[in-house]
């Protein structure tokens, strides 16, 4: 009689041994828990309240950025912020710049401000200008503020609106395209 169950026990371990071969062998060994599309449009990384300096050779402060947010996308290369502000210092004088929204390439220094984009250039030896635009986009190499969509340039001469408004950071020089429309004041 125990040799009887013995067997019927041998037996059942066979017969589930079987059926859990027929099911596994049918699902994939590898198994995504979430699809993979659904990665795709997620940050490989985040980071919050973000204060970033740079320091020139000589020690220096050159650059601050601070963020409330930053998400990185890996398979679009670069990094979302939210309400970034970057300030910039050099001989020539100073900017500031700020958007509700940022947009960094990977490998660039250069980064879009938009959502109501605001940059003021302050001169060492003459008056403050500041560019307001639906998008602001600093370019490192030309050391330019490119500022496009309902831009507006406040200078103490007055106001003047353009499709395109470009301030370069080491001169005075101010380049703006399509329908440049300004007012302005005298004084006598």
């Amino acid at each position: 009689m125990i040799q009887l169950n013995a067997k019927y026990t041998v037996l059942g371990v066979i017969v589930i041994a079987l059926a859990s071969g027929v099911f596994f062998a049918d699902t994939p060994l590898t198994k995504n828990l979430v699809a993979t599309q659904k990665l795709s449009s997620t940050p490989d990384y985040f980071i919050t309240n973000i204060k970033a300096k740079e320091y020139d050779q000589n020690g220096a402060l050159q650059e601050t950025l601070t963020a409330t947010q930053a998400l990185h996308y890996n398979q679009e290369s670069r990094t979302l912020l939210d309400n970034p502000t970057i300030q910039r210092h050099d001989s020539a004088g100073a900017w500031n710049a700020k958007g509700k929204k940022g947009v960094i390439e990977d490998g660039s220094h250069d980064i879009l401000l938009t959502d109501d984009a605001v940059a003021v250039k302050q001169f060492s030896d003459s008056p403050d200008i500041t560019l307001n635009a639906d998008s602001i986009h600093y370019l490192d190499d030309k050391q330019s503020l490119t500022s496009s969509g309902n831009a507006t340039l406040y200078s103490t001469q007055g106001k003047t609106t353009a499709k395109t408004i470009t301030t370069y950071i080491n001169s005075e020089e101010v380049v703006m395209t399509g329908s440049v429309r300004g007012q302005y004041e005298t004084t006598h």
